[in-house]
């Protein structure tokens, strides 16, 4: 009788996943990865500490003023005209930056952990996606504090903007070099992405390629209203996309999915759901490959 309700319950859970398709199997997380290791969660938290510490640091007494190369011009292209679109454009670079930095956390906990089952990948994809977004703040908390740039709007203090506003009277207004919010959305998109090359998480093909298009679109509207909403100069946006993409892009590879393939619910060798990949080059580092839809 027992062996009879086992069976059936198998024939069940075979025939769900035959209706399901790929998101019905199990993710596996290919043993030659290094799990998350104990010198990560150091340099994670490392990485939190020096954000707040940098925040502590007084500021200096002489600032970077003004743009540089094209920043003026971008300034003048891209800046919303009027104070009521500039404040709409911030509240839509935060939504933007809170997705970028969720998105990577739902598909791992909520997609791999509960709906794939496998919450052994959904918990490491998770611990990298920490790692990557604790040291893009550090490093950006860090150099801002540094650099000391002032923001672009500190010159329409006592115009436009109050000069009594939180804007004008907090050293805030000195943290223009480099762009947070693009360094730490661009970071969540890219390691969003690595995460869907090495692991299908939408079972593999167009649904995981449009994931990581779909964060790195988020990522580019966000960087591009700091521009609008007169907080950054373009500089400090490039910059931002580019250390934040590194970040997003090298941390996992280098330390995890660099050691091995992806592995299909047999445990065999399979396609990521991307076929591109991060290679080391002669020069560097290069993607490689195409989207397949």
């Amino acid at each position: 009788m027992l062996g009879g309700l086992g069976t059936a319950q198998a024939e069940d859970e075979a025939e769900q996943s035959d209706r399901l398709g790929p998101l019905g199997t199990p993710l596996l997380w290919n043993p030659a990865w290094p799990e998350f290791r104990t010198s990560e969660w150091v340099v994670t938290g490392a990485s939190v500490v020096t954000l707040a510490v940098s925040k502590l640091v007084p500021q200096r007494t002489d600032h970077w003023q003004g743009g540089v190369w094209f920043d003026e011009e971008a300034r003048d292209l891209i800046r919303i005209r009027k104070p009521a679109g500039r404040q709409w454009a911030r509240d839509a670079s935060d939504i933007g930056l809170v997705i970028t930095e969720s998105w990577p956390f739902i598909d791992s906990l909520v997609v791999a952990g509960w709906y794939r089952q496998s919450p052994h990948v959904g918990v490491q994809q998770a611990l990298i996606t920490a790692e990557v977004l604790a040291v893009t703040a550090g490093m950006q908390g860090v150099i801002s504090s540094l650099v000391s740039r002032e923001r672009p709007y500190v010159r329409e203090c006592g115009d436009e903007r109050s000069a009594s506003s939180r804007d004008c009277t907090t050293e805030e207004q000195y943290w223009s070099f480099y762009s947070g919010h693009t360094s730490q959305a661009f970071a969540g998109a890219t390691v969003l992405c690595m995460h869907h090359a090495y692991v299908p998480l939408y079972g593999g093909g167009w649904g995981d390629n449009l994931a990581c298009v779909g964060a790195l679109g988020v990522a580019t509207g966000t960087a591009l209203m700091r521009i609008g909403t007169d907080v950054h100069y373009a500089t400090d946006v490039m910059v931002g996309a580019a250390l934040g993409s590194a970040t997003g892009l090298l941390l996992p590879w280098a330390l995890h999915y660099r050691h091995g393939a992806p592995l299909a619910a047999d445990g065999e060798a399979a396609d990521s759901g991307q076929d591109w990949s991060l290679r080391v080059l002669p020069m560097g580092l290069g993607i490689s490959g195409e989207l397949v839809f």
